[in-house]
């Protein structure tokens, strides 16, 4: 670890570079909804530790057919 001219401790730049590259990731994950999909088995987990939870597959699946289903505001 690099220290400042005070003698702090100050990160590096790979530890800069992890940092926004995890900052990325977890933007992009959230962009695509694939966060839906790790909150919904985060909850099956919790509050339902005994039942499977769906794959990633028949997650969207679900959603999506339940979006067809039942539209609400969307435009199309």
């Amino acid at each position: 670890m690099v220290t400042d001219t005070a003698g702090r401790a100050r990160p590096g730049f790979l530890t800069t570079l992890g940092r926004a590259g995890r900052a990325l990731w977890w933007f992009w994950k959230g962009v695509t909804g694939e966060s839906k999909y790790d909150a919904y088995v985060a909850h099956e987990r919790a509050a339902h530790p005994d039942r499977v939870p769906m794959t990633a597959r028949e997650y969207w699946r679900c959603v999506y057919s339940e979006q067809d289903a039942n539209p609400g505001a969307r435009c199309c």
